[in-house]
């Protein structure tokens, strides 16, 4: 059974690699790992690297065990997206406090890092089927999706922390 993998994992800082095979049990069964863990943790999105499995797949659904959407999350449609690519990014970046379900320190009260996103987003994937998918969001959808992206990057909100003038070289 899968769990959370946590920093500094070095699954969470390396490029995912692109899902060849839709459609299979493997799939589903990671799909469904991934919805139980982001259930329990109560985060909005999850990339397959945060659960020990390299390959370009994120889900995208702010729903809790009973149904209800906590109002931080508002905007986020259940969502599950193969190969994503990021089309355009459409207005002046926002800067938003995120926190991170593979960085526990950003989960509790203050620990969330500020950071800078696109406030709209067109997109383009794949469904678990292999069907193309895509379109455009907006706000909280948006920074959900960039931040998910960027997981299958390798990249981590941490990484976005921009050094003060007292802590450069």
């Amino acid at each position: 059974m899968r769990s959370i993998v946590t920093a500094p994992a070095a699954i969470l800082s390396a490029t995912a690699k692109p899902i060849e095979d839709f459609a299979t049990p493997w799939l589903y069964d990671l799909v469904a790992d991934m919805a139980r863990i982001r259930r329990a943790m109560g985060g909005a999105g999850i990339a397959a690297p945060q659960v020990g499995e390299g390959v370009r797949l994120f889900l995208l659904d702010a729903a809790q065990r009973d149904g209800t959407v906590l109002s931080r999350h508002a905007g986020i449609e259940r969502l599950v997206v193969a190969n994503p690519c990021i089309i355009r990014h459409e207005g002046q970046p926002v800067t938003g406090a995120e926190g991170c379900l593979s960085i526990p320190s950003t989960l509790v009260p203050g620990g969330r890092i500020d950071v800078h996103r696109s406030p709209r987003i067109v997109w383009r994937g794949s469904s678990l089927t292999g069907s193309a998918i895509g379109g455009t969001l907006d706000g909280f959808a948006a920074r959900a999706f960039q931040h998910e992206v960027d997981h299958l990057d390798g990249i981590l909100i941490t990484d976005h922390i921009v050094a003060g003038p007292e802590r450069q070289p």
